[in-house]
């Protein structure tokens, strides 16, 4: 991946990759970048510019994640890999498994697990699926648990395995797409892993002196779902889980629940290392950005991706910016 930065100078992106960094699986990233000129007008800012992740192997930009820890866990001598989800970073981790020659055994919540299309999905990659009667977070700690007792390679968030690397890429792709560092990027929050990658590539970027600063960071989720939106809007160093009982799921914001945010201090860092923004969208908010980005821009993405749209229409009445906003979206269910 080569071009010219931002000053001039030729480089070579791929030597951004660090020896322990996997290099990645066939297909996976360079996704679709493109302006919403029709959201634009309607909306009555500008430049407003779509990554969507739709476009990767299974659909989300759980497939940078997961081929990032498959090419880890044979590097490091495993033969069984194993995660907790609601669904998609599941399918995700099974399918280049599977390419990889590994075993998959998936965590996921009962009731998630039942819808047929989703098992039948499953089943279909040859993972191993084991139930678990509990929410997300009652999955990814049975998966982290059976992982230290029959050593399989734990790809779940959090616990320091720094997954997050998997996402620098989408870091690298927008500065090559847009040609600089964009004034903004925005992208939806549960365990704040996607967030913190992007941080973390923008920031490889500029110690590589490729670009001269970083964006502003903008992160979105439902309203009393996600325990690092609420610290950031209290000014809390450090995120605090919020109460089980509190958390209010619905079809349209479960992708963004989460009572626990396994890399929720590193979300909450990149957010004021940034100067950046954090705030929350309603159901009907992401389901009226979800049918205006169909409709106007043709691309049909999860309601739940559309959530940093409503942020960034926030965060830009806080600050006078300058252009160049750029919105991560996906195109499937669950986490």
């Amino acid at each position: 991946m080569i071009f010219y930065n931002e000053r001039g100078k030729y480089m070579d992106v791929m030597g951004l990759q660090s020896d322990d960094e996997p290099p990645p699986l066939d297909g996976v990233g360079d996704t679709l970048f493109t302006r919403a000129r029709n959201l634009e007008r309607t909306l009555g800012f500008g430049n407003i510019f779509l990554k969507f992740e739709g476009g990767n192997p299974t659909g989300t930009q759980k497939d940078r994640i997961s081929q990032y820890h498959v090419k880890k866990a044979i590097g490091e001598g495993y033969d069984t890999i194993t995660v907790g989800t609601c669904g998609n970073y599941g399918v995700s981790l099974a399918y280049f498994a599977r390419l990889a020659g590994l075993r998959a055994q998936i965590l996921i919540p009962q009731q998630y697990y039942v819808t047929p299309k989703r098992k039948q999905e499953l089943q279909s990659l040859h993972a191993e699926i084991i139930p678990i009667d509990g929410k997300y977070e009652d999955a990814v700690e049975e998966s982290r648990r059976l992982s230290r007792l029959e050593h399989l390679y734990d790809a779940n968030p959090g616990n320091g395995n720094e997954g997050w690397r998997g996402y620098m890429s989408i870091a690298y792709e927008i500065y090559r797409q847009l040609g600089r560092v964009p004034t903004a990027v925005a992208a939806p929050v549960g365990n704040g892993t996607t967030l913190v990658g992007i941080y973390h590539g923008f920031q490889t970027l500029l110690q590589r002196n490729i670009s001269d600063h970083l964006p502003y960071l903008v992160g979105a989720s439902t309203p009393g779902g996600n325990p690092i939106i609420k610290s950031f809007k209290v000014g809390a160093s450090k995120t605090e889980d919020l109460p089980p009982t509190e958390i209010k799921e619905t079809s349209i914001n479960e992708p963004l629940i989460a009572y626990h945010s396994y890399d929720g201090d590193a979300a909450l860092r990149a957010l004021y290392e940034t100067n950046g923004w954090a705030d929350y969208a309603s159901d009907s908010c992401m389901m009226k950005y979800h049918t205006l980005i169909k409709d106007l821009e043709g691309i049909n993405v999860l309601p739940a991706s559309t959530s940093p749209l409503e942020a960034l229409i926030k965060f830009k009445e806080h600050r006078v910016l300058n252009s160049d906003y750029v919105i991560v979206l996906t195109g499937r269910k669950f986490r």
